[in-house]
């Protein structure tokens, strides 16, 4: 495990992982498609995304700036980057390239027109040092951009023990392994400490209901790939988190229930570097 100075990506690198990737990017990928829009990413530009994993922000971002734009995404992990490279191929996008790499240190200066990631800056130790590595890969007047969990206000309405019991699995985990989960609400400062001007922020959350809901499935494959994390912690044994039901049980206790499930927000946070 990592320390709080250098913590590792806590939910592993298996293809289960990169699969699980995938699927929240199609569950978020809304909220930051928007929020990347408002931040100005658009034609023509020149994009870093970086902790790309499985590729789904660098797929988001070359479809804002088309053809006449590019996309270079990097990752520390082999095995993500191999599978990023063979979506791409696969799709026949040819202005995105894969790399990887420590996205602290790349050999870029002045670069790029934007600098963007989600839900990256929670596994930086010392985040401020990073958000000041990424600035130094834009050009004068680029864009800076993060998505980031933060907790919501309100999690089920009426309350769905095993939805609060998944979330506390996950939680606990992070807390434990020394990570902030919850880094969303830190952006501004962030940026400030990094020396960057006043942020643009905006919060969104996904609020699910009903038996069609893809948030069960979401909240299972989380907990599945934090398992052996969440034993190793001692946050709980694979007998009591039940990952096998896990899914099936929060849907049928929301829909018995006639409950609403409130995700944890995604608040994303832009600023540019002074021209």
């Amino acid at each position: 495990m990592g320390t709080a100075e250098n913590p590792e990506y806590v939910l592993g690198h298996a293809a289960n992982e990169l699969d699980r990737l995938i699927r929240q990017a199609a569950f978020f990928g809304d909220l930051t498609a928007h929020t990347l829009k408002l931040a100005g990413v658009g034609p023509g530009m020149r994009v870093l995304d970086v902790g790309c994993g499985a590729g789904d922000v660098s797929l988001l971002a070359a479809s804002l700036v088309g053809p006449s734009g590019s996309v270079t995404g990097v990752d520390v992990n082999a095995d993500a980057v191999k599978f990023a490279r063979a979506r791409i191929e696969s799709a026949k996008i040819p202005n995105i390239t894969i790399e990887a790499g420590d996205i602290t240190k790349l050999p870029y200066a002045a670069e790029f027109d934007a600098v963007i990631g989600r839900l990256v800056l929670m596994y930086l130790g010392d985040q401020v040092a990073g958000i000041t590595a990424f600035r130094s890969y834009l050009k004068p007047g680029g864009l800076i951009y993060f998505q980031e969990f933060c907790v919501p206000g309100v999690m089920s309405v009426p309350p769905v023990q095993t939805y609060q019991q998944a979330r506390h699995y996950i939680e606990e985990t992070f807390a434990r392994a020394k990570i902030t989960l919850y880094t969303g609400m830190h952006l501004a400062r962030i940026y400030r400490e990094a020396g960057l001007p006043v942020t643009s922020m905006l919060g969104m959350s996904r609020v699910e209901s009903g038996p069609d809901s893809p948030a069960y499935e979401y909240m299972a494959q989380t907990v599945r790939s934090l398992l052996p994390l969440i034993e190793k912690m001692g946050v709980a044994t694979a007998a009591e988190v039940q990952i096998d039901s896990l899914a099936a049980r929060l849907r049928e206790e929301t829909v018995a229930s006639n409950a609403t499930l409130h995700l944890p927000e995604l608040i994303a946070g832009w600023t540019r570097v002074p021209a």
